[in-house]
C-alpha cells in the first residue's frame, strides 16, 4: 500500500521538468549552423580557384593546385562533421594543411610520371607501388604529429596500414581512368574531385 503525500511532497505533473537533452540540441544546432557557413565558403572558394585555375597557374604553376587541394581538404572535413553535427575547426585546418601538401606534390608526382615514363602500364604501376604509399605515409605522419605531437607511434603503423587498404580499393581504378582517358591539363583538377571523395574516408578513418 502507497503512503499519502504531504502537500510538500505532492507533485505537480503540469509542470514541465527541464530536459537534459536542450544545451545538446542547442549545441548540435550551433555547430550545423557553423558547418553549413563554412562549406559554403569553402564551395565558393573552390569554384573561385577552379574558374581562375589558368591565371593562377600564370602567376606560379604550383598556387592554383596548392590552392584547390587546401580547400578540397577542408570542405571533406566540414562535410564529415556535418554527418555527425560536431564542428572541429582544429580538424578542419589539419585538413586544409593536408590538402595543400597532398595538392603541391601530386602535381609535381604527375608530371614525373607522364614526363618520364612513356609506358603506360608501367606509369600506372609506378603510380601504386610508390606515390599511393608514400601520400598515405605523409598523411599518417601529419595526423599523428597533429594530434599527438609525436613523429610516429605504433597507432601511426596501424592507422597507415588500415588506410592503405582502404586506398588500393580506390586509387588504382582513378589511376587507371585518369592516365588513359583524361587530358593532363584536367588531371589535377580531376584529381581534386577524386580527393574530395578520399579525404572524406580518411576524415573517417583518422
Amino acid at each position: 500500500m502507497s503512503l499519502p503525500l504531504s502537500s510538500k511532497e505532492k507533485i505537480n505533473f503540469n509542470e514541465k521538468s527541464p530536459s537534459p537533452f536542450t544545451p545538446g540540441g542547442s549545441r548540435s544546432k550551433t555547430s550545423l549552423e557553423k558547418l553549413i557557413i563554412t562549406m559554403l565558403i569553402e564551395s565558393s572558394i573552390s569554384l573561385i580557384v577552379y574558374y581562375n585555375y589558368d591565371k593562377l597557374n600564370f602567376i606560379n604553376p604550383m598556387l592554383a593546385p596548392t590552392l584547390l587541394g587546401c580547400i578540397s581538404g577542408a570542405l571533406a572535413q566540414s562535410i564529415n562533421q556535418y554527418f555527425k553535427r560536431k564542428f572541429y575547426l582544429n580538424k578542419i585546418i589539419k585538413f586544409m594543411i593536408w590538402g595543400s601538401i597532398n595538392g603541391y606534390f601530386t602535381v609535381a608526382w604527375i608530371n614525373i610520371l607522364i614526363n618520364k615514363i612513356d609506358n603506360l602500364p608501367y606509369r600506372i604501376m609506378i603510380d601504386q607501388l610508390i606515390g599511393v604509399p608514400t601520400f598515405q605515409l605523409i598523411f599518417n605522419v601529419l595526423n599523428t604529429l597533429w594530434d599527438q605531437g609525436e613523429l610516429f607511434t605504433e597507432n601511426t603503423r596501424h592507422s597507415y596500414i588500415k588506410s592503405l587498404k582502404y586506398s588500393y580499393c580506390y586509387w588504382p581504378f582513378f589511376s587507371i581512368f585518369s592516365f588513359m582517358l583524361i587530358p593532363q591539363s584536367l588531371m589535377f583538377p580531376c584529381n581534386c574531385l577524386a580527393n574530395l571523395l578520399w579525404n572524406i574516408i580518411l576524415s573517417k578513418i583518422a
